[in-house]
């Protein structure tokens, strides 16, 4: 796993129950929550009022996604879900075109070895990564 701290900066509710958290290094990552809201009972409210889920805020020290005292979610969580919602979501773009990690990479300009921490859930998958895949759809689109 990365050695970063799962420290958070900010977070905040984006569409549906999805978190735009920002890292404290900088880093920002969306977050789906519907998967981890539905295995709790507890999270109820949330899952069926968006009203209520905008009203997250960021727990004490950043340590947790804050919407009550009963109903918080951890960094550590919320750091593992972008590790494995990057991955997954990369692996999916790659497949989509048909392409080798390595062909991949070189079509992005991301190194080969940061491709494989990306898509191993290593490392957190970068906003401009996510840019670029949009980039490169927009332009195999327009040809």
């Amino acid at each position: 796993m990365a050695t970063d701290t799962p420290n958070m900066r900010t977070v905040q509710a984006s569409e549906g129950c999805v978190l735009i958290v920002t890292w404290r290094g900088g880093a920002e990552s969306p977050v789906d929550l519907r998967e981890h809201l539905a295995r709790y009972a507890i999270f109820a409210s949330l899952r069926n009022d968006t009203g209520a889920f905008r009203n997250v805020s960021l727990g004490e020290g950043g340590w947790n996604a804050h919407w009550t005292d009963d109903m918080e979610v951890s960094s550590d969580t919320l750091w593992r879900l972008a590790l494995e919602q990057g991955s997954a979501w990369l692996r999916r773009w790659r497949d989509t075109h048909q392409m080798t990690q390595a062909e991949a990479a070189s079509a992005l300009g991301v190194s080969p070895r940061m491709w494989r921490y990306y898509e191993a859930g290593q490392h957190l998958l970068p906003k401009t990564v996510r840019l670029a895949c949009a980039g490169f759809d927009g332009q195999t689109q327009a040809a």
